[in-house]
């Protein structure tokens, strides 16, 4: 395991003979270098980070994410752990590592045993900073790791809702992306995109935007000119019947919009799907 700072603020905790339900062992800031690595082949303690700046990269198991800032990862105990930070971006985190058979539990009553990475979480970050802070003062230990606990299930209890709050929206980014699918050979209006989840044009960009990285209705729009591309490519059907397939009201305004999304007009694809030359033309 190696691990380089610019500037770390640490506070540890000795391990007690019998550990508790909840036992903070280390809670800090790092401001990592370049060279930044940490690995763990099995390890003992839950790992809980924020990104406060940089970026990066986290491999558990097999899956591997890309924490930046305003990110929350959660590691589990008893998993491989490997993160290294961006050279180029390097990472600031606040963090704690915590252990003890309450910490699984939790973890596992607010269903975050299989949930790794959470996405601008810039609102939780001053839980951290409750959590380091409380590690910091001068009481009792176990009064510090009462209350460390209750903070614990606080940013717990936030992430489950968080991740609730965005498997409904994804669900419904879905339905609208299938809702398109369905109806490419036919004239949508943003108004009946919105519609089919009951929704506002405004809200349903913002929605499909924030998932595919697109607005539903360009979504829309390329899907079909992919379609007359494939058309274009593999059937003997004129132009005029491709416009009418796809449900254009007139031949003008596919080939307009053909145009404008592929830089060239549709006989010109066609032609250049076929190994026409402009020299043989």
């Amino acid at each position: 395991m190696r691990a380089v700072y610019d500037y770390e603020d640490v506070k540890s905790f000795s391990k007690p003979i019998d550990i508790p339900p909840f036992w903070i062992e280390m809670a800090g800031i790092s401001n990592c270098d370049e060279t930044y690595r940490i690995f763990r082949e099995h390890s003992k303690v839950c790992v809980c980070e924020y990104i406060i700046k940089g970026s990066g990269t986290l491999q558990i198991g097999e899956k591997t994410y890309h924490p930046k800032a305003g990110d929350i990862y959660i590691l589990p105990e008893f998993e491989r752990h490997e993160y290294y930070t961006n050279p180029k971006d390097p990472w600031t985190k606040i963090f704690f590592n915590v252990r003890g058979t309450g910490v699984s539990a939790m973890l596992n009553a607010f269903e975050m045993k299989n949930k790794i990475l959470f996405s601008d979480c810039k609102e939780l970050y001053p839980v951290f900073q409750k959590i380091f802070e409380k590690t910091k003062e001068d009481i009792d230990t176990e009064q510090i790791m009462i209350e460390c606990c209750q903070l614990f299930v606080q940013l717990l209890f936030s992430l489950y809702n968080k991740a609730k709050t965005i498997d409904a929206t994804l669900e419904e980014a879905k339905k609208v992306k299938t809702f398109i699918e369905n109806n490419i050979e036919r004239e949508l209006s943003m108004k009946e995109i919105a519609d089919s989840i009951y929704r506002s044009k405004d809200y349903t960009n913002k929605l499909f935007k924030r998932y595919y990285n697109v607005t539903p209705y360009s979504y829309y729009v390329d899907l079909r000119i992919e379609k007359a591309k494939a058309l274009l490519q593999h059937t003997t059907l004129t132009i005029s019947q491709i416009s009418e397939k796809l449900g254009y009201k007139n031949g003008k305004g596919f080939s307009k919009q053909f145009h404008y999304v592929t830089g060239m007009t549709a006989s010109r694809y066609r032609q250049i799907e076929h190994g026409v030359k402009r020299d043989d033309l």
